[in-house]
Formats: C-alpha cells, sequence, structure tokens
C-alpha cells in the first residue's frame, strides 16, 4: 500500500506550494509528495525540486488524456491544469491526498486515511452549507435529478483523500454525459465535476466536519486571525490545514499570516508593505474590476 500527496503548481503558485510543503515538513509529515505541473510554466523553487517530485502529465496513463480531452470539448474555454488533479486517480500512490496550493498544514495529514475505511473519498469542509451555488447555475437540478439530499455531499474539491478505483474511468465518463445532457446545470469547474462524479457513481464519501466526528471549519474565512485559528484547534477536534480559497492570500487581511510560515522577517515584511500598497492605492479593487470585465467579455465571446 502506497501513499502519497498530489499538488498542480506553476510559477505563479509556487510561492504559495513551497510554503503549503514547508508546513507539512513542519508537521511531521514525511508522506511523499508528487507534483504535476498545471501548465508549461514548471516550477523552479528551490523547496519544490528538494522536496517533491515532479511528474509530468505525459507520464500518466492514456485513460486521464482521453478524460482531459473530454473535458476540453465540453468545456473549451476552461483551463486544463484545473483538471489535471483527476491524474490522482491514474498515479502511482494507492491511496492518496490531492490539495491545493492556497492551503498551510497545521498537523501532519497521515490521519486522513485512517478515516477512508470502506469510503472513497474523505475530507473535511463546509462546502455543503453553501447549497451549491459555487458548483451549479442551477443546484436545484441536482437535488431533482440525485434527490433531497444530493447537496450534502457536497466538498471542496481543494483539499481531499481518496484511494485509486478501477471504476474512475467508467465513472468520469458517466459524469461527462451527464454534463453534456445537462449542459446549463453545473459551473466549468473542478468542483462541479468532481461533485457529479461522487453522485453518478454513488461513490462512497464522508465528511469529517459532519456529525460524528464534527471537526472544526480549515476555511480561513470563517477566522478572524491567527490567534481565532490557534484557539479553535486547540479545543480537542482536529483542526490539520488552513485553506485560503476564494482569493489570495497576500498578507493584508489578519487571517493570511500563516502564509509567511516559510518567510524570513525580512521577505514577510517586503511582502506586506507591498500587499499594503496594493491595498492602500486601490489597485486590488481596479483588478478586481478588471477580471470580472474579463470574465464576462470571454464568457459572450
Amino acid at each position: 500500500m502506497t501513499r502519497g500527496i498530489y499538488l498542480v503548481a506553476n510559477r505563479r503558485s509556487e510561492v504559495e506550494s513551497a510554503n503549503l510543503v514547508y508546513s507539512l515538513r513542519r508537521a511531521g509529515c514525511r508522506l511523499p509528495i508528487a507534483l504535476i505541473p498545471f501548465d508549461d510554466q514548471v516550477p523552479t523553487h528551490p523547496r519544490l525540486l528538494a522536496e517533491t517530485t515532479r511528474m509530468e502529465i505525459e507520464s500518466f496513463p492514456q485513460d486521464i488524456h482521453t478524460l482531459l480531452a473530454q473535458i476540453h470539448d465540453l468545456w473549451p474555454k476552461s483551463r486544463e491544469g484545473l483538471f489535471r488533479r483527476m491524474a490522482a486517480w491514474y498515479g502511482p500512490f494507492d491511496e492518496f491526498i490531492y490539495s491545493d496550493n492556497d492551503i498551510v498544514a497545521l498537523g501532519d495529514w497521515t490521519p486522513y486515511f485512517d478515516h477512508l475505511d470502506d469510503h472513497d473519498i474523505v475530507h473535511a469542509d463546509k462546502e455543503y452549507t453553501t447549497g451549491g451555488i459555487y458548483a451549479y447555475s442551477k443546484p436545484a437540478t441536482v437535488v431533482e435529478k440525485f434527490g433531497p439530499t444530493a447537496l450534502d455531499s457536497l466538498f471542496t474539491t481543494g483539499h481531499f483523500a481518496a484511494r485509486k478505483n478501477p471504476d474512475m474511468t467508467r465513472i468520469f465518463t458517466a459524469t461527462i454525459d451527464w454534463l453534456r445532457e445537462h449542459p446549463d446545470v453545473a459551473y466549468r469547474v473542478d468542483g462541479s465535476l468532481l461533485h457529479l462524479a461522487v453522485l453518478v457513481g454513488q461513490l462512497r464519501i464522508k465528511n469529517l466536519c459532519q456529525m460524528p466526528e464534527d471537526w472544526p471549519s480549515p476555511w480561513a474565512g470563517d477566522y478572524r486571525n491567527a490567534l481565532d485559528v490557534v484557539q479553535t484547534a486547540l479545543r480537542g477536534k482536529p483542526l490539520l490545514q488552513i485553506h485560503y480559497s476564494g482569493g489570495y492570500p497576500d498578507g493584508y487581511e489578519a487571517r493570511h499570516e500563516f502564509c509567511f510560515s516559510d518567510a524570513t522577517d525580512a521577505e514577510r515584511q517586503r511582502r506586506l508593505l507591498w500587499a499594503t500598497v496594493k491595498h492602500w492605492s486601490g489597485a486590488c479593487f481596479l483588478k478586481k474590476v478588471w477580471l470580472g470585465l474579463k470574465r464576462r467579455l470571454k464568457s459572450k465571446l
């Protein structure tokens, strides 16, 4: 039985990815880490070169290439890198954890495997409380097609543990077929594709943030600052990571403190100064407006 962690990163995300690796090793996690390039901009950070094994997407079996081609055919405007996490089911690890880069480890992640038991996927997040609004344009249709509890199995596909499943190619293919038949239900994101795979394939999924485990939320947005995170982590329930999804953790907010874990004091101050300039000058606001306009223009083309 082989176990390991998969990351997908490029040069744009390599600082976050390197900080994640640093936090994992500081937490005592010795699981091997495989890094799949997000695109042609391959990470060059020294820590990633030293602590991870790079796996080119070309080295994976044909099934993942067929799947990526099917996704591109279905959603031609989506970025392939978003879906390269699916390669984890075709990689060398029998049991694995996939993690986005905007995450900081607070503890060893090995205990996730203890909860797999007879489950296909194990995760810890409170995505199920969102009503599916980040995965689906028509979440009510998902409930109609898969039953009243369909959205209870929503999960943050940025962090989860799973095991290899010989049936995954059939499940992914059936999921793509479902999306073709219902083209206006899901957003073109990995979250909707993987959640639909759970529903279509009737995969057994366990959320450690639900009862009876009742782990605390790992989403950074649920905490005011680092003190809040630490005090929550000391209340007896495992809090093994902080996930900064939904925005870029540049250091401006107090809850971003863990993003500087591997930085020297001088590096941290320089990054904080730059973040302050961007926010106080209004540059961040203008960037959000510009990115929003770009997304709207692309959706209409």
